[in-house]
């Protein structure tokens, strides 16, 4: 059985999925990270050497211990990343782009903290260490070939794209969150998700029992279709391939994930048999050694490597497993990112909190502060950004949740903060033109969003219907001083 023209692409779109995602960040790090950001990697890095001495490097693996943390190097880093992405893309000097996209994403994602913490950031760390060893070393492109990487890294590849899929259907069941199990989740889903786009809205006002019946599709694929993956006939894979591909395009059209569904795609790959590629994609069938022996070897040891990892936080996930009984040296892996749990949406939100950012030169005239794509103005239709993610704005959809809680997470404070002292690089994350705003009261409101009827669009022309909340905070200029 061969399936190598889908594992050929796989290596491909990972290079797509890390371009899109260092070219994301790139403009967004001095903002987030640099050392006027709102959590800078300096004083990460700082805290870790004072905390582990010598072992901080291991504890918090990243380019940024040798390169530093000003702007320009971590932008040197994204830099060295995206040539790496490239290079992965068009299959020159293999491995060596895949290689360098992994480290340079890895030094990303344990010195972004909040920003850089979600489930698709430690999932294309997975899918690149992996892919570091999917096709043999060279250094000019090939076309897709006949051959295959090693038994080890297919099962390795397969376990992955079963994990994420079953893992993501199992923990809604576990979670006993109610609009999962009485099928109405969907019917929330599309205004309460993070960045919705333009479709959205408009899937928002299909009749509540197609929307109960997307719920049903949702669980038949994430739940029974992973476990088609357990037979070789490539029928039933690409039944399960065709499944998985048409849930990741459905969420792709109908919100912003960043390159989470380009990712995915390019695992279900995999599952195709050449036979069923068109004709100019058939592999040469003139059938080449894979790769010399020791690189073979050591691809092998990578994917038993991984595998041993992943087993035990699925079986986690599963509640068969605890986490805390991980030995040590799994422990001790843990920082290099090469298994992580997965499972979206394990709780669906029912209701869209906002937080509302206002200022004031006198404490009673208040301006909107605007931000470039989370929900905003009643009348702004809401922005298709995917590939690219704006992480301020993903991370204000979580802190909404939580002020909803009660409480807001650590890096609001420092954010709030260096709003009010005008710092450039923090307003440039924003839309609304950097200033010195010393002098400026800064105002915090928990509102209420939910998409508009279609009357109250036709009437209103707002997209967004807007409760106004209670505010959490006021913030004189005394504070910035």
């Amino acid at each position: 059985m061969n399936y190598s023209t889908g594992f050929w692409f796989l290596a491909r779109l990972t290079g797509l999925s890390y371009f899109f995602a260092l070219l994301s960040l790139y403009p967004q790090i001095p903002g987030l990270i640099g050392p006027h950001g709102i959590l800078p990697a300096e004083t990460l890095l700082s805290r870790a050497t004072q905390v582990l001495g010598p072992a901080a490097p291991w504890a918090l693996p990243s380019l940024g211990w040798i390169f530093g943390t000003s702007v320009s190097a971590l932008h040197l880093i994204a830099l060295l990343g995206i040539v790496g992405s490239l290079l992965l893309l068009t299959g020159f000097l293999r491995p060596i782009g895949a290689i360098l996209s992994w480290l340079g994403w890895l030094s990303f994602v344990n010195i972004g903290q909040d920003f850089l913490s979600f489930q698709w950031d430690t999932l294309l760390l997975e899918v690149g260490f992996l892919v570091i060893f999917l096709e043999k070393p060279g250094l000019r492109p090939r076309p897709p070939g006949p051959d295959t990487p090693p038994l080890l890294i297919r099962l390795a590849l397969t376990f992955l794209i079963f994990r994420l899929m079953f893992s993501s259907g199992i923990v809604k069941i576990l979670s006993g969150d109610p609009t999962w199990t009485d099928l109405s989740a969907m019917t929330y889903h599309f205004f309460t998700q993070p960045i919705p786009n333009p479709l959205a809205w408009f899937i928002q006002q299909l009749p509540h029992p197609l929307l109960h019946l997307s719920t049903l599709f949702t669980f038949a694929i994430e739940l029974l279709l992973p476990f088609a993956l357990l037979f070789p006939q490539p029928k039933v894979r690409l039944t399960a391939s065709l499944g998985f591909l048409s849930l990741m395009l459905l969420i792709g059209l109908t919100g912003n994930y960043a390159f989470f569904n380009l990712l995915t795609i390019a695992l279900c790959l995999p599952l195709i048999h050449n036979r069923y590629w068109p004709l100019l994609l058939q592999p040469n069938r003139i059938a080449l050694p894979w790769t010399p022996i020791p690189w073979r070897h050591l691809a092998s040891l990578a994917a038993l490597l991984q595998l041993s990892l992943a087993i035990p936080i699925l079986l986690s996930t599963l509640q068969l497993f605890p986490r805390s009984a991980s030995v040590s040296w799994q422990n001790s892996l843990a920082p290099w990112h090469l298994t992580s749990g997965y499972g979206l949406f394990a709780v669906m939100t029912t209701r869209r909190p906002e937080l509302t950012l206002e200022r004031s030169s006198n404490g009673l005239d208040w301006q909107p502060i605007l931000f470039s794509d989370k929900a905003g103005p009643p009348d702004r239709l809401p922005p298709q950004i995917a590939p690219f993610q704006p992480r301020l704005d993903w991370q204000m959809w979580f802190a909404a949740l939580s002020a909803e809680r009660g409480q807001l997470p650590g890096w609001f404070s420092p954010f709030l903060k260096k709003l009010q002292k005008g710092e450039p690089d923090v307003w440039d994350l924003l839309p609304s033109p950097p200033h010195s705003s010393e002098n400026d009261y800064l105002r915090l409101r928990l509102d209420q969003y939910r998409f508009t009827t279609p009357s109250e669009r036709s009437s209103t022309g707002n997209w967004w219907h807007i409760t106004p909340g209670p505010v959490l905070l006021i913030l004189s200029p005394e504070t910035a001083r």
